[in-house]
């Protein structure tokens, strides 16, 4: 262990001066190490002695596997022995499945079978050895292993310090923390402070992956330490709308509007101040997000605002609404199943406030059907109310199809075909007409085949193809 301890210290780099041949031997040593704690633990005929050593453990291996996530083995100019210990493993072309390996030999001594065949069950073993997935890999492995109650003080004080690590590698590792904070436990709780304003500082670090787990983090805290997070919110609110900023990686915005609706949900409103203002036009912004995750978590911070809105905000809310509700309908119709599930239970809250009383009938009423066929009983019903209605709802599809991805500007056209088939073309101007139609042109020849067909189809239901064809 404590040679494994000094091969992973954050120390700066061997020198570009070396050999080619120095430097992989010494890559090779601590791969060496973590076979032999392997063996060893493999071996033992009881487990008492790994159990006595696992705070100890426990943070060595997870610095090995950060160290080796997305290494290849380093036998570039080594030969002998130190190459021959490693073969015949089921690890030679990877170093991190060796590392885990190992952890999971470990584990064995220390947990319960059943606890095993929960971390692969959920996958979490592959996932920390995919560089693409690893932070989730931490996240499901820290929950386990919190419910097995083998997370110790000591290991916690470890991983926390990785934050700061200069190893980006080693701070996603410190993922961590954001799954210790679902459910602090009480001598967890000496170090909240310490890991809350950690998180708050690693909002703003360079690494997408570290921000993204800061932001779950922080809105864990509305689950396991809400005290905490009534004390800090104004810090943690700012921290989370960072995540919003332009050209902010969209897993990062897609966890802060999560994170933000789970701290509005625990707040219930209150204490946000104008926060709430600028928070509901955060979550309006990303409406038509190109990632359906991101729009989905637009449309679950827009309910939580909703849900909680108070007797101050609900006139603000109201007003608001006045411009966001045909989007909400719009999305009835989103081609992602998952981003249209929130975003019909964002427009059953939203209709319980002023202003969508005459929309509210309609969503009652449809409970059983489809989100497809509630659309298209909205779209009959507003053949029925004013021009008005009828023109918002399609700005809002012509704002997607014109602006949007290839399935948002697909599910635009959608709309706008169910509009027209309850109510007719009225609602365009000539001038109107004469853009739309070549807009829908053009877009005939897109290179999304969902868009082509759809464009196609209101192209011709709206007669404006014979319109063209006239001239």
């Amino acid at each position: 262990m404590e040679k494994l301890k000094d091969s992973g210290s954050d120390r700066p780099g061997t020198s570009s001066a070396k050999p080619e041949a120095d430097d992989s031997q010494a890559a090779l040593e601590p791969l060496k190490i973590t076979r032999a704690i392997f063996e060893v633990v493999s071996t033992l005929q009881s487990p008492e002695a790994v159990q006595h050593l696992l705070p100890e453990l426990l943070p060595v291996l997870l610095q090995q596997i950060s160290a080796t996530l997305g290494k290849e083995m380093p036998f570039s100019k080594v030969s002998g022995r130190g190459k021959l210990f490693l073969k015949g493993h089921t690890s030679d072309d990877n170093p991190c499945r060796l590392s885990l390996e190992t952890l999971e030999a470990v584990l064995r001594a220390c947990l319960h079978g059943g606890w095993l065949w929960l971390l692969r069950k959920q996958g979490a073993w592959a996932a920390l050895e995919d560089p693409r997935a690893h932070h989730d890999g931490v996240c499901l492995l820290t929950g386990v292993l919190l419910r097995a109650g083998i997370v110790s003080l000591p290991v916690v004080l470890v991983v926390t310090q990785w934050l700061d690590s200069p190893s980006a590698n080693r701070r996603v590792m410190a993922a961590a923390c954001a799954e210790l904070m679902k459910a602090p436990v009480p001598w967890e709780r000496r170090c909240l402070q310490p890991i809350v304003g950690a998180l708050l500082q690693k909002s703003r670090d360079p690494s997408g992956t570290v921000r993204q787990m800061a932001a779950r983090g922080l809105g864990n805290l509305a689950r396991g330490a809400p005290e905490t997070l009534r004390e800090h919110r104004g810090a943690v609110v700012a921290a989370l709308r960072s995540g919003l900023e332009p050209r902010v990686a969209a897993a990062v915005a897609a966890e802060s509007l999560l994170a933000l609706a789970r701290v509005v949900e625990e707040l219930r409103g209150k204490g946000l101040g104008a926060s709430f203002r600028d928070l509901a036009r955060d979550a309006a912004a990303f409406f038509n997000a190109e990632e359906a995750a991101l729009r989905a978590a637009a449309f679950t911070l827009y309910g939580a605002l909703a849900a909680s809105a108070s007797r101050r905000w609900r006139p603000f809310l109201a007003e608001e609404l006045g411009s966001t509700w045909a989007s909400l309908v719009l999305h009835l119709g989103d081609p992602d199943p998952g981003a249209c599930r929130v975003c019909r239970g964002a427009l059953q809250l939203c209709v319980l406030l002023p202003g969508l009383q005459w929309l509210r009938q309609s969503i009652a009423v449809g409970a059983g059907l489809s989100a497809a066929e509630l659309l298209d009983d909205i779209c009959g019903q507003l053949a029925w109310e004013s021009l008005e209605h009828q023109q918002a709802l399609y700005v809002a599809a012509r704002r997607c199809f014109l602006q949007g991805c290839g399935e948002v500007r697909a599910a635009g056209l959608q709309v706008a075909g169910v509009l027209v088939a309850h109510a007719g073309t009225v609602w365009l101007t000539a001038e109107e007409a004469m853009l739309l139609g070549a807009a829908l042109r053009v877009l005939r020849r897109d290179a999304d085949p969902r868009v082509q067909q759809a464009a196609a189809r209101l192209l011709q239901d709206t007669g404006l193809d014979q319109l063209q064809r006239r001239r």
